[in-house]
């Protein structure tokens, strides 16, 4: 195709303006085409809201006619065309230049990270690794490149056919092996990312051809990991996934098709390429099977009412072949009626029946409910007396235990009574020896006495005198000194005593002041407890921590990695007895004010905020500063039935209802509640294990006790020991009211038992006080005598040697031993009065015990009928309990009894019920609307009878059977309403059907010519690099596509000018360059139309010169690095000389030379 344009005489244009001008006409052509395509698109939507159904298309005019007009019209208006034409360019330009220098991103999900042929076609074994923008695989012919590209397409699903290189797959299997293997791996990331959870972070595709034609798909994660998928459905969702169409030729290009693209392609051809590349032929096909269907539908249509007539005529003949027997039909009208009434009046009998029934079932319903509420009222009161009886046990057991301390006590007292006669008998048998002596020592010293008086006569009155006054003195200091010996060791005697007594007294007030503390605990304990009921009674919360509200409210603010925490686990667990209550607290009682997570990430967050608001008031209901636990768990929601015990006996999880399995599992992991015993008291546990050991109904049996006991263990070996009691806030509770009220009591005992601490404390302090002035007197007067004694000792001294000077030396002798027997009795006296002291302390002691073991029998004695008192109360309790558990247990047997009559007469309704459907269902099939009548089944049927008679009397004389009749005019009837639906439903469904694929149609024109429009822009631009002018004439009415290149020449013309020619080629008289060019520019074009990421081209270039192949090559490089997400394949036997390929996003792929004797 060519056409000569005559240009204006180039003396006044350069030959640059001359080319400008000339590219301004083409793109007014361009222009002139998109109003034409407008225009199409118009009429197109004129034909779809004409409802006539008359064709639009007469009202368009002529195509050529109309380009001529559009033609002129645009010469007439040169600027205006001009703008409109330059705006899209402009538009395409400016989008490429704001794109200049954009890197695009680079997929991360659905392109090629390499392959692996064995035994494929040339190749034994090849692994090839791909880049993830631009690729040029490079090699010398025979090298194998194409077959990487077959490998490629064959492993994404091709067809051997399409890639030219076999009838068949087994085609591609290399000689002489029986098998070939491809393994593809493809990148998986990003958000696109296909089953990301199963193949992280590649798919691995094998495909594997063997030599008896069959092939077979393998899918992993990894070359060496498991299979996870081997179907054909598996790679068509996973192309689905990544929009890849391997069989589309803008996917991959093969080398026959690269080299006679454009040569032997025509128009129509072209055409044809451009719906398939873009997928708007699959598009088409799909609608034009739908207008197939639609065709096929209305032709149906139109058969249904070409029979509808007939149908109608019948009924006609029917209706007068009935009028003739009037009398016949109004008998059997008659008979008809009696027929609906007897069908009727079989359901009303069933009714009546069944109503009857229902009555006693609403009957045995009252009865039931109010023995239920006597059973309520005496299992409360049951449980009322359980806990007071198991209150008073406590209350006798403490009785006993505190009974034991006391005869302990008294039994001791006793001892030490015993113990101090004893030694008092010892010490007085001490003091009559000593007094014996000091009686024999007292004889001596008067008999010595008497001696020395007698001497002292005899001697001179001055001098007798003088040793008279020396005796006396010597006699009052004597007794002056031995006074104050025996004084010292009272008075140190009474400082020890004293300083005992008032260490005693300290400790006295340091054990009150303890118990006062302790006290004050308790009652802080107390007063934190109402405050959580109390708080409990507005929000459950409470229950599990203070200040909980704003941890709650910040975890629900919080973003979690994979979902909110659970918790506190309590909010999800009822107590079902409150008798177990306080052994339940104690055993799950830490579980309940946890937290659990699904993931180590959210944990480590959870923890910190808990240790946040520790700081700022939160405070776990564990009672312990430190924050609850936080669990991890994986939400396995196993099945736990097998090992559920509750029908040996009472679990810890048939007493609890968990409204959440997680929860559930959680406990039952960490507590095993569902195979761990409860008991009342640890003696019903003891006998309970035996039971079961005895019986061998299990081996392994672990049981906690009410009264705070455990014990585990097998037949032959058993664990027990007391549970600690649960220090944090109540968890459960029965009545909020009833518990806080008992909480004000504890605490008003408690106070009562402080103010009387207090006195005692203050009674305590002013005995230290007192002590403390006793024991100074006392210390001074100690200290007065240690001042005295040595002065007096001196005195004495003194007298003695005057009397030694004044006597004789028998009087010397007298004096001395006088003076020794004096210091023997002196001793003798000191140790009678430490044993008469001693011998005191211990009769204090004997009177102190005595008086204490009367005390202590006195408490005993005392203690004796508040136990008989609580013992007698224990024995009312337990006789009024067995009374309430007597009356619930017979009401429980008068429900069961209710219970039993009321589901036999359910059960009568049931059936009656049924038979009242089944009834009803019949009689509706016999006669839709409901015959109601008082007249019995027997009465009816009499008159049935005698119809009957009479209509087959009458239809003998006339010869015809007016039932057929009849139901043949019902039949006729049904079928031509049925068949007047049918039409109308059709064609409501038709007219659905045909609006869908107008609209779809529309859709499609446009998006067809959106993409063309799309396309021959973007080829212009590409032709234009090479200083080509080429441009794409789409025909959409004859579906052809014309490439035309266009060219210039100058020749002298007659007058001596040059005359300009214009020359229009179409694709098969390119040359070999122009036509490879052109290739690469319009793949180009129409690549950036569609969404598939791979791209691949072989032997691009094979007709390029190296001017043309650098600026193709160029072209293809900047639109892969522009492209976001898309990989390109191109395939060269030359070398990529001259070429730049450096850089991240290019890859240079050298194939090795072939081996010919391979």
């Amino acid at each position: 195709m060519a056409r000569i344009l005559k240009r204006p005489a180039p003396a006044q244009h350069s030959d640059d303006e001359e080319r400008e001008d000339v590219r301004a006409r083409e793109r007014k052509r361009v222009k002139i085409e998109k109003g034409l395509e407008a225009q199409g698109r118009q009429a197109n939507a004129e034909e779809v809201n004409d409802d006539t159904g008359s064709d639009s298309t007469a009202s368009l005019s002529d195509p050529e006619e109309e380009e001529s007009s559009d033609e002129d019209e645009s010469m007439e208006e040169d600027g205006e065309a001009e703008w409109q034409d330059d705006a899209l360019l402009q538009a395409y330009e400016e989008s490429r230049q704001r794109q200049k220098g954009y890197i695009g991103a680079t997929s991360q999900g659905g392109i090629l990270k390499s392959i692996n042929l064995v035994d494929f076609m040339c190749h034994r074994h090849l692994t090839v690794e791909f880049g993830p923008k631009m690729n040029f695989l490079v090699g010398h012919n025979g090298s194998g490149k194409s077959a990487v590209l077959t490998a490629i397409a064959v492993a994404l699903g091709g067809k051997a056919m399409t890639t030219g290189r076999g009838q068949g797959l087994k085609d591609l299997i290399r000689k002489g092996a029986e098998k070939a293997v491809i393994t593809l791996v493809m990148a998986n990331a990003g958000p696109r990312a296909f089953k990301p959870d199963v193949y992280d972070p590649h798919i691995v595709i094998e495909r594997t051809i063997s030599s008896n034609g069959s092939t077979g798909y393998k899918f992993k994660s990894s070359k060496d990991g498991k299979i996870l998928a081997s179907k054909r459905s598996e790679l068509t969702a996973i192309c689905d996934n990544f929009h890849i169409t391997i069989d589309s030729p803008l996917t991959i290009l093969t080398q026959d098709q690269a080299r006679s693209f454009l040569q032997n392609s025509d128009a129509q051809t072209l055409y044809k390429f451009f719906l398939t590349g873009t997928q708007l032929a699959t598009l088409l096909e799909t609608y034009q099977s739908s207008k197939q269907n639609i065709e096929q539908i209305e032709a149906h249509i139109h058969r249904q009412e070409d029979a509808v007539p007939a149908l109608k005529e019948k009924i006609v003949v029917l209706r007068r072949r009935l009028a003739a027997s009037e009398a016949i039909v109004q008998q059997k009208a008659r008979y008809k009626d009696i027929l609906n009434q007897m069908a009727w009046a079989f359901v009303i009998q069933r009714e009546k029946a069944r109503d009857k029934e229902q009555e006693v079932v609403r009957e045995k319903e009252s009865k039931i409910d109010q023995a239920q509420l006597e059973v309520n009222s005496k299992e409360k009161k049951s449980i009322v007396l359980a806990d007071e009886i198991k209150k008073t046990e406590e209350e006798i057991s403490n009785h006993d235990e505190a009974r034991r301390p006391l005869q302990k006590a008294v039994s001791d007292a006793k001892d030490r009574v015993k113990k101090a006669k004893q030694e008092v008998i010892g010490i007085d048998s001490d003091i009559a020896q000593i007094k014996e002596d000091l009686d024999s020592d007292h004889g001596g010293l008067r008999i010595l006495q008497a001696k020395i008086d007698a001497k002292l006569k005899m001697n001179v009155d001055a001098q007798r005198n003088e040793h008279a006054k020396l005796v006396n003195d010597r006699g009052k200091f004597e007794d002056l000194i031995g006074r104050m010996r025996k004084d010292k060791p009272k008075k140190q005697q009474q400082l020890m005593e004293k300083s005992s007594d008032l260490k005693i007294a300290k400790t006295k007030v340091q054990d009150i002041q303890y118990q006062i503390d302790q006290q004050n605990n308790i009652a802080r304990n107390i007063q934190e407890k109402i405050n959580n009921l109390e708080g409990q009674s507005l929000n459950r919360l409470s229950a599990f921590g203070q200040g909980l509200d704003n941890v709650m409210r910040e975890i629900d603010r919080t973003r979690w990695r994979h979902s909110p925490p659970l918790g506190p686990l309590g909010m999800y667990v009822k107590l079902q007895d409150h008798y177990y209550r306080d052994i339940v607290q104690s055993i799950l009682g830490n579980t309940l004010c946890s937290f659990a997570v699904r993931d180590p990430q959210d944990r480590s967050t959870l923890i910190a905020i808990l240790q946040k608001h520790m700081r700022t008031g939160y405070r776990p209901g564990t009672g312990q500063n430190q924050p609850p636990a936080v669990l991890l768990h994986h939400g396995d929601v196993f099945d736990f039935s097998r090992g559920d015990l509750a029908r040996v006996g009472p679990t810890i999880l048939s007493k609890l209802t968990v409204e959440n399995q997680d929860v559930l599992r959680l406990l039952i992991t960490l507590h095993r509640i569902e195979r761990t015993f409860l008991a009342k008291t640890v003696q019903e546990a003891n006998n309970e294990m035996k039971r079961m050991h005895n019986n061998r109904i299990l081996d392994q049996v672990s049981y906690y006790s009410a009264d705070h006991q455990q014990i585990s263990g097998t037949i032959s070996s058993k664990q027990s020991g007391p549970t600690p009691h649960w220090k944090g806030f109540l968890l459960f509770t029965k009545d909020l009211k009833d518990e806080v009220q008992r909480a004000r009591e504890d605490l008003h005992q408690c106070d009562a038992a402080i103010q009387e601490l207090a006195e005692q404390k203050r009674q305590a302090q002013q005995k230290v006080q007192d002590m403390n002035g006793e024991l100074k007197e006392i210390s001074v007067g100690i200290k007065k005598l240690q001042n005295s004694l040595p002065t007096a000792e001196a005195r004495l001294d003194e007298i003695r040697e005057k009397l030694a000077e004044i006597s004789s030396t028998e009087m010397e002798n007298w004096e001395a031993d006088r003076e020794d027997r004096l210091r023997i009795i002196a001793h003798k006296e000191s140790q009678l009065q430490q044993f008469l002291d001693e011998r005191q302390r211990r009769n204090e002691d004997m009177t102190r015990y005595e008086q204490e073991v009367l005390n202590r029998q006195k408490a005993v004695d005392d203690h004796d009928p508040q136990k008989n008192k609580q013992t007698k109360l224990l024995t009312t309790l337990v006789q009024q309990r067995t009374d309430v558990i007597q009356k619930r247990d017979y009401y429980g047997r008068k429900q069961r009894a209710y219970e039993q009559e009321k589901n036999q007469a359910a059960a009568t309704v049931t059936v009656l019920q049924n038979e009242v459907n089944q009834w009803t269902e019949r009689a509706r099939n016999f006669c839709a609307i409901r015959v109601e009548t008082t007249r019995s089944v027997k009465d009816l049927t009499s008159e049935r009878n005698t119809l009957e008679a009479s209509i087959k009397e009458a239809e003998q004389q006339l010869g015809v059977d007016t039932s057929q009749l009849m139901a043949e005019l019902r039949k006729a009837k049904t079928t031509h309403n049925d068949a007047r639906q049918n039409i109308a439903q059709m064609k409501r469904i038709n007219k659905i059907f045909h609006r869908a694929i107008v609209a779809r149609q529309r859709w499609w024109s446009d998006n067809r010519s959106n993409t063309a429009i799309r396309a021959k822009t973007a080829f212009i631009h590409f032709e234009g690099l090479r200083g080509m002018e080429g441009r794409l004439e789409f025909d959409h009415e004859k579906e052809k596509l014309h490439l035309i290149i266009h060219t210039t020449t100058r020749e002298e013309n007659e007058d001596g000018g040059l005359t300009q020619r214009s020359h229009y080629k179409s694709a098969k008289v390119l040359s070999g360059g122009e036509r490879s060019f052109s290739t690469v520019s319009l793949l180009l074009a129409l690549w950036s139309t569609i969404p598939c990421p791979i791209r691949a081209l072989d032997e691009w270039d094979v007709f390029l010169d190296a001017a043309n192949r650098k600026v193709a090559a160029k072209s293809l490089m900047d639109g892969a690095r522009e492209s976001d997400n898309k990989q390109f394949i191109l395939i060269t036997p030359q070398d990529m000389s001259g070429i730049e390929v450096g850089g991240p996003d290019k890859r240079l792929i050298r194939m090795a030379d072939p081996n010919r004797n391979q």
